[in-house]
């Protein structure tokens, strides 16, 4: 007996794929968006259908934090040459933080073969603060209650272990000390909340945003520590201008407005005979540093 297939079995079968799935027509206007792209971006079906891709909505960039939703989007290159694209790209989650993903775009034709739009399947490259993670991590495992990322207690733990495996090992790391630029001013102007809602978009931006083997954790009040794991400050600069260009891209929604934010980080690299204190101390004394001349800047010690 042969199967007979409807629209309401295919959109079925996209809405329980364990992948974020939505497609378009021809002008990449959204005509479909399943539950799993709902838990990856924040955004609802009801509040995309309709909308454009390109609508700055997703905001796609690629690992160098170059904005692709011109020319370079994957779902317009696949409808231009019909061909299936894959890529690596960060998209701007509603809460405002980057999410890494990797999306595959397929063209979409009709009974004669033409292009009549196109879709696009992702899924979240990144992995949360593990002990699959970060081996730094292994017992010490304690999260941020604002933040979602290692919170003070974790973060100085995980340096103190790698203090340890540098004494035993000396493969070199480096340290971040990051902040958020003008709190002072968010507070002022929006209110303490919003200072919350900018620490949440940043700390998971910058969690989204390292290596494997690298560690993000809220160390004290407004403080970021980036745990880098890289043999020069030639590699610990190109990490934290790495991290910058990609939270310069995020924003949060507030009162329907979008309020973007910089950061300034001081950084160094370990030393023989360092302690946590004094790792984090070198790192925060560049980070002061760079704060008192303009912000938006790095600084190594």
């Amino acid at each position: 007996m042969q199967l007979e297939l409807n629209l309401e079995i295919y959109r079925a079968v996209l809405e329980s794929m364990p992948v974020g799935v939505y497609l378009t027509d021809r002008k990449r206007q959204i005509l479909f968006w399943n539950a799993h792209a709902e838990s990856i971006t924040g955004y609802l079906g009801q509040e995309v259908v309709g909308r454009f891709c390109h609508d700055n909505l997703l905001m796609h960039c690629d690992e160098n934090q170059v904005a692709l939703c011109g020319c370079d989007c994957p779902l317009a290159r696949a409808m231009q040459d019909g061909r299936a694209q894959e890529a690596s790209v960060f998209l701007r989650h509603k809460e405002g933080q980057r999410v890494p993903v990797r999306v595959k775009a397929v063209a979409l034709r009709d009974e004669s073969g033409a292009v009549i739009g196109a879709a696009e399947f992702f899924e979240e490259r990144s992995f949360r603060a593990t002990e699959m993670r970060c081996p730094h991590l292994r017992g010490h495992i304690s999260l941020d209650d604002v933040t979602e990322i290692p919170n003070g207690h974790a973060t100085l733990a995980a340096l103190g272990i790698a203090l340890e495996e540098f004494a035993a090992s000396q493969v070199a790391f480096g340290v971040l000390s990051i902040a958020i630029d003008n709190v002072d001013h968010l507070r002022h102007v929006y209110g303490c909340q919003v200072v919350n809602t900018v620490l949440y978009a940043a700390a998971q931006t910058l969690s989204a945003g390292t290596r494997p083997d690298d560690l993000v954790g809220r160390w004290k009040d407004q403080r970021f520590a980036a745990l880098v794991a890289c043999p020069t400050a030639e590699g610990l600069r190109s990490c934290a201008e790495r991290l910058s260009r990609l939270v310069s891209l995020a924003s949060v929604p507030w009162w329907g407005d979008r309020l973007s934010f910089t950061l300034s980080m001081g950084g160094t690299m370990v030393r023989p005979g360092d302690t946590v204190e004094s790792l984090l101390g070198r790192a925060e004394e560049a980070l002061e540093a760079t704060q008192a001349a303009h912000g938006d800047s790095i600084l190594l010690a």
